[in-house]
């Protein structure tokens, strides 16, 4: 069976220890924290868990694959991510709208995922939709700050550099949804490992990093 290089594995390490640390700074002070972090430290903690047991069923249990976590992973991730957009955008439309999009989100991702039973596959569609709803969640946060220009230091905003982050991390990871497919097919394994593994990895970091960021700052009053 073919490994990952060394520098693969650390890096991954790496992207976990980061998002590890914003769950563990999230839950030290839970309580202090106001209703839309508390909701982005269990997006923390959410990602931290399916990033070791994806890792662990391949290195520990010797799967051949770890693609059917796909569908709970994009279930997870919207949904906790929304959660905490809803907290921060504090917008009675997206309130009420975002149910509605979760569950019309939800029931494609297992509409999706029976179709495909029994059979283990890179499904592009269900990560095409949950990058877009993410990178929407970023753009109506950044639309709130510039219709209320209320805060008055960016660089002190938590959700300022999570919307950063996730607008980084969804429109990289929205080429690898794209030709993922295509690599599966046409590349070498090995060079899989070294391409789209530290391709997907670098974007995880920026992305994990940003929410690791928003959740050892102290939020602007």
């Amino acid at each position: 069976m073919t490994t990952a290089p060394v520098y693969v594995t650390l890096a991954w390490g790496l992207t976990v220890v980061v998002i590890a640390g914003a769950s563990l700074r999230g839950f030290t002070r839970f309580r202090q924290l106001p209703p839309s972090l508390r909701a982005l430290t269990w997006f923390a903690g959410f990602e931290t868990l399916m990033e070791v047991v994806n890792k662990s069923l391949i290195k520990v249990f010797h799967f051949q694959s770890n693609l059917f976590l796909l569908p709970l992973d994009a279930i997870g991730t919207v949904g906790l991510l929304a959660l905490a957009y809803s907290y921060a955008l504090q917008s009675a439309a997206f309130s009420r709208l975002m149910p509605w999009v979760l569950g019309a989100f939800s029931s494609y991702v297992l509409f999706d995922t029976l179709a495909g039973l029994g059979t283990v596959r890179y499904t592009p569609s269900v990560q095409v939709i949950g990058d877009l709803l993410m990178l929407s969640l970023a753009g109506l946060y950044f639309q709130k700050l510039l219709n209320e220009l209320r805060v008055v230091r960016l660089g002190r905003d938590p959700f300022f550099w999570m919307s950063v982050g996730t607008v980084i991390y969804t429109l990289g990871d929205l080429q690898l949804s794209l030709f993922g497919n295509y690599i599966l097919h046409h590349v070498p394994l090995q060079a899989q490992l070294i391409t789209l593994s530290l391709v997907r990895i670098s974007l995880l970091f920026v992305f994990y990093g940003s929410c690791c960021l928003a959740l050892w700052m102290r939020p602007q009053r």
